[in-house]
């Protein structure tokens, strides 16, 4: 099932019906995604579906003014000119409704699913600083470590803008470094030790482990959240 457009509902035959197989089945794709916990693009995706659909349900009076416009009738005296749009409710409207009651009550169910399983993993999760944090920890090394393995993803991260659409209200960048194992030897204070070594360009890095019980998928859910995380602990 491929991605929907974010005008979807104005695509292809404004047909209720046919919106209504379209809807069902992009939800079905979704779904199967969270059933596997992967949460991303298709989270955020969905909500501004959701989001999309209000505005567009709340500014139906708007969109409806601004159809063209075809000359009815002239009446009274002086003369009047009445106007009625070329776009009827009864050949546009009408079936826009339809799709939209139908949709937007599926969108929500399914966003509040998916967004329940984000809060859910992202509460069982631990993030934790490594050594000291520096007075401006904007900038530094994440360890992404999974309880039951000895190998640890190490990225570079980076706070930049300020964001309302961001999970954290900031904007984090992430770029894979490199796999380490960790022992009872190669602690991950070592392992930040190293890396300061070997990248004289962050001589005073911020570095945070975050640990996860279970397996998750990481491109579609782990670093999504950890993205978040580490906005909130560094704000």
């Amino acid at each position: 099932m491929k991605q929907l457009q974010p005008d979807w509902f104005a695509q292809g035959w404004i047909d209720a019906e046919y919106q209504k197989y379209v809807v069902l089945a992009y939800l079905q794709a979704v779904q199967r995604n969270f059933t596997d916990k992967k949460l991303c693009p298709d989270l955020p995706e969905l909500r501004s579906h959701y989001d999309n659909g209000l505005r567009f349900s709340r500014g139906k009076g708007t969109l409806n003014a601004a159809f063209p416009k075809r000359i009815s009738r002239i009446t009274g005296r002086p003369p009047r000119i009445e106007y009625e749009s070329e776009v009827t409710d009864d050949e546009y409207m009408a079936e826009m409704d339809a799709i939209m009651d139908f949709a937007l009550p599926r969108f929500q169910a399914t966003l509040n699913e998916g967004e329940q399983i984000w809060a859910d993993i992202a509460t069982s999760l631990t993030l934790t600083p490594v050594g000291l944090l520096p007075l401006r920890p904007e900038e530094g090394y994440l360890f992404l470590h999974a309880t039951n393995q000895s190998e640890t993803q190490v990225y570079y991260f980076c706070l930049t803008l300020y964001s309302n659409q961001e999970p954290g209200g900031r904007m984090v960048q992430l770029r894979f470094l490199e796999v380490v194992r960790k022992s009872l030897v190669n602690t991950f204070e070592n392992v930040k030790l190293d890396l300061i070594r070997r990248h004289r360009s962050l001589p005073n890095p911020a570095a945070f482990m975050l640990e996860s019980r279970r397996h998750y998928p990481v491109q579609e859910t782990l670093l999504p959240i950890a993205r978040q995380l580490l906005a909130r602990a560094v704000a």
